[in-house]
């Protein structure tokens, strides 16, 4: 892959100083995205972009000042940045506002993360479409059910070049694949209900192409004629592909955002036990092959292996160097980069997949896609309207719609019941099928 080290970044910096900043990072962010979209069976749209944009952050007397632009050439730029240094001085000023400390800064040479497949550069044309088209032929014109499919084949090269003042350096590159079906099923009278099935990862040869139509239809089919519930509590079971909505609210919680500004239901939580023996969770930032793999955050702090959740003790904060300062801690990272769930088993030591959970289960609702609804940052109450599977014996017996589910983030946490060892890695949080106990529904 070629060197993608932008000189530009050096200039820009310069010339903030240069101009009056006391302070200054710039970063270049370089995408090379294609796409190719089939509907029915007839190519569609066929999408090919490339894009450079500088971002530049400057520190003026206490006063920050976030900019970005695409005119790279050193005349417009130099305008450009003279600009944006007097409007930073308009700017309120925030004495936290300044560069980390240079401890806190990642040190070294960073061994490669394996997140580049060198293959996407020399991908034809004509081997995308191919890809999109073969995941169409599967399902088109093959069920009577079906009215219309729509594929898609993306690849992505992603390339970030960061830099500042105070003479930290980083780079990272990134490459990802992408395929995906949404088919739109004949249901009851008017009804048209959708499903969608998609795979992802960062090497070709891990792409899962087979099957993506097939099982986007089969899931559409096997949702067809739902049901309503009578309201009550039920075990729930929800599947990998969405079940990171359980536990996003949990790391919003734990950022320093929302810890500041005492928006969270987790604040006070840090060395405290707020849930059961059986929750743990862990990030493991310097994992190869793994989308959010990274020896430093965006403003250049080392990650490090960290414990979140240990035995259900809250071990870690996401704390910025920025808010850092104004909680007067030391900061750990930005955010999560690559979550592991170590405890994920619960029957007799084994790691479980959802087949698995169903059948521990027996009884319950399965949860395959959330539909509306929202939380409250400051309390964790919750409520979400649902799609899924009502399960007997560990096998559905007949679909559900137009029900919702209730209850506090700390609660239903407490109610884990098992933790599978499925997380997908087309996700970079890998984030497993979760199953819970007594969950209030409300329906009929």
């Amino acid at each position: 892959m070629t060197d993608y080290r932008n000189p530009i970044i050096d200039k820009a910096i310069d010339m903030a100083i240069e101009l009056g900043a006391d302070q200054a990072r710039a970063i270049v962010e370089k995408d090379i995205e294609n796409s190719v979209t089939v509907l029915n069976n007839e190519v569609d749209k066929i999408m090919s972009s490339s894009s450079s944009t500088l971002f530049l952050q400057l520190y003026i007397d206490g006063r920050y000042g976030s900019f970005s632009t695409n005119m790279l050439r050193e005349d417009e730029l130099r305008k450009f940045i003279a600009e944006a240094v007097e409007c930073t001085r308009l700017i309120a000023p925030d004495p936290c506002r300044r560069l980390p400390e240079q401890e806190w800064y990642f040190k070294g040479t960073a061994a490669d993360l394996g997140q580049f497949d060198p293959k996407i550069e020399s991908l034809s044309g004509e081997e995308r479409i191919a890809k999109a088209l073969a995941a169409s032929q599967e399902v088109w014109g093959k069920h009577r059910k079906l009215l219309s499919i729509e594929t898609e084949w993306g690849d992505e090269i992603e390339y970030s070049d960061i830099a500042d003042s105070q003479g930290f350096r980083g780079q990272t590159l990134q490459s990802s694949y992408t395929i995906s079906a949404n088919c739109s099923i004949k249901g009851r009278g008017d009804e048209k209900p959708e499903s969608w099935w998609y795979d992802g990862a960062m090497f070709a040869d891990r792409l899962k192409c087979e099957g993506i139509g097939a099982t986007a239809l089969q899931r559409g089919l096997d949702s067809l004629n739902p049901k309503k519930l009578k309201s009550g509590k039920y075990d729930i079971v929800i599947e990998n592909t969405v079940s990171s909505k359980m536990v996003s609210p949990l790391l919003a919680a734990l950022s320093g955002g929302n810890l500041q500004q005492c928006n969270s239901f987790l604040r006070d939580a840090l060395g405290k036990k707020v849930f059961g023996d059986n929750f743990t969770m862990v990030d493991r930032p310097h994992t190869p092959g793994m989308a959010g793999s990274r020896w430093f955050d965006d403003n250049g702090l080392a990650t490090a292996d960290r414990d979140i959740i240990r035995d259900g003790v809250v071990s870690s904060y996401f704390i910025s160097d920025y808010y850092a300062r104004k909680m007067q801690m030391d900061p750990t990272i930005s955010g999560a980069s690559v979550l592991r769930f170590p405890k994920a088993s619960g029957i007799d030591g084994k790691k479980l997949n959802l087949q698995d959970i169903m059948k521990a289960v027996d009884r319950g609702i399965l949860i395959t896609d959330f539909n509306g609804g929202n939380y409250n940052h400051a309390t964790g109450d919750f409520s979400y309207g649902v799609i899924g599977f009502m399960f007997e014996n560990g096998v559905p017996v007949h679909p559900i719609r137009e029900m919702n589910i209730t209850g506090n983030f700390i609660q239903l946490w407490n109610n884990l019941l098992h933790i599978g060892d499925d997380g997908r890695t087309c996700s970079k949080w890998m984030i497993p099928t979760l199953a819970f106990a007594d969950v209030n529904f409300s329906g009929i």
